[in-house]
């Protein structure tokens, strides 16, 4: 009763700051839900959570996607699975041009879902069916950002494939024709996924740059060095690559970055939506290797540290000064960008471990330091590299076993009922 009128409460007064960029439905549309990445949700989280449903898939390193009552997922197989969110019956699947990694989140507009595989084929479908709209073979150099989809247009980079070269962010519209690319020599765009802010596209680069580029003419207003000490004050010697997707909020650019398996920075760089230019200010904080898109909620900003095979932790900055607020320690790197609940008084966080034998954790913000509420450890023994979506109080996520998962407070389903929909579907 108390979360449905929590929501009922979000939605009628959007107005208020704390919330703003919350949307009424509980869909998950895209990699950290919107256009912002913000990684907010006025839903619910499960308090005891229980498998309501697993299937068997293949291999699974991405983020799944929600909307009107179906979960989509990108197997590492190249293929396109959309499942009842509810029951985890399979509805369809689509099998693209892909190999064995992909880690490119799809993205869903309107009746189309968009995705993009490693083997550098982006296509788009007809989300109720399955039916495939448009397929383009676009590069060599794969495709390893999530997708960002957008007032009818498209949004990816090239990854990191031949090193040092020529790499490109496409645009192009939902009929897949290509409307512009901005070509720079650089070391690949990968997990550096876009956001919109204003009228313009910002996304980092492996080499340690974010860019800003006019999102309908795809002229570059802004590029910055986050080394350059002449551009921004809380510059550093070493900021490493950019191997985060970028998150806006409220005039300003937050992001992470990895210069070694033990350091790495958290990011927030002011923006002018007027001119698409950076600004200085903001800050730079030491918080150790991290390739998580943070997330920022009541004037917090939590992401997570970590790399494989190294001990992480889930980050909370105060977002006005820079200051480590807490760091919750964990035995494995939080590689996933974490989901945050603004369903109750209390914040909860919510991300995934990356290990073989990962796990997902919630974390409750209980001010000076956090709560864990809860930490589920799957039946199979999967690595995982990706972190959840939250819909209708469900968490959905898949490990590299190839089983994906739906937890939920209801009845825990019976390992006898696994449904295996690479046998009953089409």
């Amino acid at each position: 009763m108390g979360g449905q009128y929590t929501k009922f409460f979000i939605c009628s007064f959007v107005s208020i700051s704390l919330i703003i960029g919350l949307a009424c439905a509980s869909d998950w549309p895209s990699f950290q839900r919107n256009e912002t990445n913000s990684g907010l949700t006025a839903d619910d989280l499960p308090t005891d959570p229980h498998v309501l449903w697993s299937v068997d898939l293949q291999r699974i390193d991405v983020t799944p996607i929600i909307a009107s009552g179906q979960v989509y997922v990108l197997a590492d197989n190249g293929t396109l699975w959309s499942l009842d969110k509810v029951t985890g019956d399979a509805i369809w699947n689509a099998q693209m041009d892909g190999w064995v990694f992909q880690i490119s989140t799809p993205a869903l507009a309107g009746d189309r879902i968009f995705a993009a595989t490693d083997s550098g084929q982006l296509a788009a479908f007809d989300a109720q069916t399955g039916e495939e709209l448009w397929a383009h073979h676009l590069t060599e150099k794969r495709f390893e950002v999530p997708i960002t989809s957008f007032d009818g247009r498209i949004y990816l980079g090239e990854g990191s494939g031949y090193g040092q070269s020529a790499k490109r962010y496409f645009c192009l519209d939902e009929d897949g024709n290509e409307v512009w690319n901005l070509s720079r020599d650089t070391t690949g765009y990968m997990w550096c996924g876009a956001c919109i802010a204003g009228d313009y596209l910002v996304y980092g680069a492996n080499d340690g740059l974010l860019l800003s580029v006019d999102r309908m003419t795809g002229h570059l207003a802004d590029h910055l060095d986050l080394s350059d000490a002449s551009r921004i004050d809380f510059a550093v010697s070493d900021p490493g690559r950019v191997r985060a997707s970028v998150s806006y909020s409220d005039g300003s650019i937050y992001t992470a970055s990895e210069f070694s398996a033990e350091k790495g920075y958290a990011w927030k760089i002011g923006f002018d939506e007027m001119n698409g230019t950076f600004e200085n200010r903001g800050w730079s904080v030491p918080v150790g290797f991290s390739t998580s898109t943070p997330t920022v909620y009541d004037g917090r900003v939590y992401l997570g540290v970590g790399e494989h095979g190294h001990p992480g932790a889930l980050a909370c900055i105060n977002d006005s000064n820079g200051e480590v607020i807490w760091s919750y320690p964990l035995d494995a790197g939080v590689k996933s960008s974490p989901v945050v609940s603004a369903a109750d008084d209390r914040p909860r966080i919510i991300f995934s471990t990356a290990k073989v034998d990962g796990s997902i954790c919630c974390l409750e913000d209980a001010g000076a330091d956090p709560v864990l509420a809860w930490r589920f450890d799957p039946p199979d023994d999967g690595y995982i590299l990706a972190g959840v979506a939250v819909s209708d109080g469900m968490v959905y996520f898949g490990t590299e076993k190839g089983r994906f998962y739906c937890l939920s407070d209801g009845e825990e389903a019976s390992q006898l009922d696994d449904k295996d929909d690479k046998d009953d579907s089409d």
